[in-house]
């Protein structure tokens, strides 16, 4: 019977007869409490009939070769059978479940996959708990017109086929479920990502707000402003949906002071799109991250994100910037990010009665040379810590920042610093990797604020980690602020590369990964290691033991940079160095690539170990 169905519809595709567009699949989530709109292609002037569950409507294919039909909306549930037939000819769309649809979308944070992510094993086991969340992935690329079709099908969460889905996107819907309400209404989640792109990209042909060209900024891979709307965003048009997740604005991080400007504009013209004029907005307020983009760093961004959902309507921001230490441009803490989403979802948009968000300041009163702020909370005002607030900085009119001692009164914190007698402006949470504890009850943070109205600056200050050495009287050896090794001096000369992507790496998906935090095992033996893995180095006078584990589910790449003035011979697994009269030799490499500088790269399976020996030759 299934075969006969199979070529059923091969035979009407191949005869050019009714047909729906492809966001319309089997196994689909169509929008709940908002009328059905169905539509498709077919034979200029055909009849169509469009049936829901058996509910007949006759539609007239246009000259263009589409048809459109509209049905009352349905509560939640299902499953349903969709079905157009022209000139006797059938397509039917089966297990189709009613209920709530979230686009997800954004850059390559938002993209990130499950199987990449800190407790993303653990999800895929667990993948089956929830059935009626279903799952698309819009393909990723331009075009230069919109386009209606999404070379895709709507898939059954497994641990088999989920794993590059949106990591974000999943604990999302995982902690909308959570809410007894929503325990029985399936879930449509919609991945519409692509790493690299600004928002430019994701932006309406020809809608991008009067800015000056050196005030807009650029997406990877050559991608104009417009494609990716046009190629992503605009086939998902004439799909109903709940709201839109918005995980975007490294690529922006550079024009701080536009973006403001920017992100209000998309979220009115996707508004206007999807003709849902109070279609809610979900952004993701961007992580801790110690690097700059155009000269600055990350907290000018967080501030024109938060100005943006302040003065939209429906429009909310979920506070990201303690959930990592800000080593990497793609954390792989996910989890938490998704579960502060679904709270705004179940607080703002559902109605349901919980704690969404952190305490606000509402206002910073002079007093007696102090600063007193008045945070306005549901839930309590406290630190994460249980010790005193950190991460203020005072001034004076004018004045430069320093940091404050701050005391916990209620709901208010109070601020002084002896060197500033009369204080007039404050800056919580600011920088690249801010310092910060305050919170309400549910550990959920104040998001970063400042009262003073100067413009970004580029000044850039960075705390170090702990930079560790093991020395002999053969070689010296140092970990880098990224947590890879990035020294390794022998006979007086270094081995390593220190360009940018020196020393020890490993690539991925989302560019580079090290392992940030160290540890001393002993007086002769270090530790660097994060969720994914570790590297041990064990010191002996003469030689140097690497012992490489790898705890993802697959394989990666342990790669060495070199000086480029180290000479390489590689035999059998074994590679030696030399510089000058100095030689090295380096045993498990699997293989030596040549760039602009030569890399030793060991390969290593998913959960495995390996083990490098290296040693200075006489």
């Amino acid at each position: 019977m299934r075969e006969i169905f199979i070529s059923l519809v091969l035979g009407i595709a191949a005869a050019g007869a009714a047909e729906f567009d492809s966001v319309f699949s089997s196994g689909m989530v169509v929008q709940r409490e908002v009328p059905l709109c169905l539509s498709g292609k077919g034979v200029p002037g055909a009849e169509v009939i469009v049936s829901v569950d058996g509910v007949e409507k006759s539609v007239r294919v246009s000259n263009e070769g589409v048809w459109t039909s509209e049905f009352p909306a349905m509560k939640a549930g299902g499953p349903h059978v969709l079905k157009a037939v022209e000139n006797g000819a059938a397509v039917l769309l089966e297990d189709v479940l009613c209920g709530d649809v979230w686009v997800c979308s954004g850059q390559s944070n938002m993209q990130m996959g499950i199987r990449e992510v800190i407790g993303g094993k653990e999800a895929l086991a667990a993948a089956a708990i929830f059935p009626e969340v279903r799952m698309l992935t819009v393909p990723r690329g331009g075009a230069d017109k919109p386009k209606t079709n999404v070379d895709a099908k709507w898939q059954r969460r497994s641990a088999e086929s989920s794993g590059d889905f949106s990591a974000v996107a999943w604990f999302f819907a995982n902690h909308l479920k959570q809410d007894a309400a929503l325990a029985n209404v399936p879930l449509g989640i919609i991945n519409s990502s692509f790493g690299g792109t600004s928002i430019e990209a994701w932006t309406p042909p020809g809608k991008l707000p009067e800015l000056p060209k050196d005030q807009l900024s650029g997406s990877m891979f050559g991608i104009p402003p417009g494609a990716l709307f046009n190629g992503m965003i605009s086939p998902l048009t004439g799909l109903p949906i709940k709201g839109v997740l918005w995980y975007q604005g490294e690529a922006n991080a550079g024009q701080p002071t536009v973006y403001q400007k920017l992100l209000n504009n998309l979220m009115r013209q996707w508004r206007d799109a999807w003709q849902q004029p109070e279609m809610p907005f979900l952004i993701v307020e961007l992580p801790a991250f110690d690097g700059l983009m155009g000269g600055y760093d990350f907290s000018w961004l967080r501030e024109s994100q938060a100005k943006a959902c302040a003065e939209t309507t429906h429009a909310w921001i979920a506070v990201a910037h303690d959930t990592t230490d800000g080593r990497d441009l793609h954390p792989i803490e996910k989890e938490e990010i998704g579960r502060r989403l679904a709270l705004l979802a179940r607080r703002k948009i559902y109605q349901s009665d919980v704690i969404a968000s952190g305490p606000v300041m509402r206002e910073a009163q002079a007093e007696n040379g102090k600063l007193r702020l008045v945070f306005e909370t549901s839930d309590g005002l406290t630190t994460r810590d249980g010790q005193a607030p950190v991460g203020f900085d005072i001034a004076s009119e004018g004045g430069d920042y320093r940091r404050a001692s701050a005391t916990l009164e209620g709901t208010s914190v109070v601020l002084e610093n002896p060197h500033i007698s009369a204080p007039r402006t404050v800056r919580y949470a600011w920088g690249a990797t801010p310092s910060s504890n305050l919170v309400n009850n549910s550990g959920l943070p104040v998001i970063p604020f400042r009262t003073d109205t100067l413009s970004p600056d580029r000044i850039f200050q960075q705390a170090l980690p702990i930079i560790h050495r093991l020395q002999t009287p053969l070689y010296q050896l140092t970990t880098g602020d990224n947590g890879q090794v990035a020294s390794l001096i022998a006979g007086g000369r270094q081995f390593l590369s220190n360009e940018p992507n020196g020393g020890t790496r490993i690539p991925d998906g989302w560019g580079q990964r090290n392992f940030h935090q160290v540890e001393q095992l002993g007086p002769h033996r270090l530790r660097l290691f994060d969720a994914t893995g570790s590297l041990e180095i064990f010191a002996r006078e003469d030689a140097l033991e690497w012992i490489l584990r790898n705890d993802r589910d697959q394989e990666i790449e342990f790669r060495i940079a070199l000086s480029a003035q180290v000479k390489v011979d590689f035999k059998e697994g074994s590679a030696e160095l030399s510089r000058g009269e100095t030689r090295l030799r380096i045993d498990g490499i699997d293989q030596v690539s040549s760039g602009e500088v030569a890399e030793l790269v060991v390969k290593m399976a998913a959960h495995s170990t390996a083990t490098l020996h290296v040693q200075v030759l006489p």
